[in-house]
């Protein structure tokens, strides 16, 4: 039977990718951390998916097992499998690298040549070749040369929305009906896996950006906004009609910019935008604003979701508005239980706004976006 191993059970790797696999036939090793999740999923031997919206649907997901990722025998696992997965979160690829590292070299060393992918499901451009970085700079030059010939690094873009899991059980999952997971089909090794659900494409960076840009980045200043006016949700928060003319505003500024940097058609580009809105304001997923808001300094570092599509706006000469407000909104994010909110707010009160945004975002503290955020600062505040 054909085996994969899922490095990162949390609920993406269960609720998303790690069910598509299964489902492909596959037989599924949850690698993670969370001990109390990880004896569950080996006591029960299966979890639920439940699709929430207008068709809910439940899923059976049952041919699994369940090992620790710090244990020393998941490298043996890897070396035996076809389909090595990820969904970790991009600042732990450097601590799984070595795991792949060294089933690559095992593999190398027991003289199998079977064809080996690896694909980091990450919310970040290119999250498998950053993968594949780590992992040859731990290997010797007869090990990379090996992986080069047997080991691909798909790159991917993935997009479901999995709310926090509020259930009784650890190892179930609640996930919206929409789904995405586009995968570039020139980064295989040998036979491409037939898996439904998996989307193969040629260029992932436009659609990597398209995600990150038009989705993820209006959705966290969705939940920024929400914050700022006591909303809990985001649907709650996206029935704010002044909220909502901000995040539309937004999207539509970044659709115009990714239209003439991938050549998307505007009629496409149009209706993406209306399916993302619709899922913000989804009643059957309810996802909270601080969930969505954490970690603010890095949803503004200068290659993320906010941060990146400006400086590509501005390249492109086209008005960016509601970026210089959806930031400030971000700067305004002050919450106590969020260690990252707390440094930001540290790093203002000690710097002032524009060095702070400046050492946070890249954005130069005497240009022309600076002004424009600092003046929706003060207006917001």
């Amino acid at each position: 039977m054909k085996k994969a191993v899922m490095i990162g059970a949390g609920q993406i790797g269960r609720g998303f990718i790690g069910m598509l696999v299964e489902r492909a036939g596959y037989h599924v090793l949850f690698a993670d951390l969370q001990e109390d999740l990880l004896t569950e999923l080996k006591t029960r031997g299966q979890y639920f998916v439940y699709t929430v919206g207008e068709a809910n649907e439940q899923f059976l997901v049952k041919n699994i097992s369940a090992l620790n990722v710090n244990n020393p025998e998941l490298v043996e696992e890897l070396a035996e499998c076809s389909l090595v997965l990820s969904a970790v979160g991009l600042s732990a690829l450097p601590a799984i690298a070595p795991i792949v590292a060294g089933s690559i070299s095992r593999r190398k060393d027991l003289g199998l040549n079977a064809y080996l992918n690896v694909i980091a499901c990450e919310n970040a451009i290119r999250a498998s070749s950053i993968l594949k970085r780590e992992v040859e700079s731990l290997l010797s030059d007869d090990d990379r040369k090996f992986m080069d010939t047997y080991v691909g690094f798909p790159d991917c873009a993935v997009d479901r929305i999995i709310p926090a899991n509020t259930g009784s059980s650890k190892t179930d999952v609640v996930v919206e009906e929409y789904s995405e997971w586009d995968v570039e089909k020139g980064g295989f090794k040998g036979d491409v896996p037939a898996i439904d659900g998996m989307t193969l494409v040629e260029n992932i960076d436009a659609y990597n950006e398209r995600k990150l840009f038009a989705l993820n980045g209006p959705n966290a200043v969705t939940a920024y906004y929400g914050w700022l006016k006591g909303y809990e949700t985001i649907n709650e928060a996206m029935g704010d009609e002044e909220i909502c003319s901000e995040v539309l505003g937004m999207m539509r500024e970044c659709s115009e910019m990714l239209v003439r940097r991938h050549n998307f058609t505007h009629e496409l580009m149009t209706n993406y935008v209306k399916t993302v809105a619709n899922r913000f304001v989804n009643p059957y997923v309810i996802d909270k604003c601080v969930r969505v808001a954490r970690e603010p300094l890095r949803k503004l570092s200068p290659t993320d979701r906010i941060i990146m599509p400006l400086k590509l706006l501005q390249a492109s000469g086209i008005p960016a508005p509601h970026y210089y407000k959806g930031i400030a909104s971000v700067l305004l994010y002050n919450n106590p239980t969020d260690v990252q909110s707390c440094k930001m707010q540290q790093m203002i009160s000690e710097l002032g706004l524009k060095e702070a945004l400046e050492k946070i975002s890249g954005i130069k503290a005497g240009s022309e976006a600076a002004a424009k955020i600092e003046k929706e600062y003060c207006s917001l505040k």
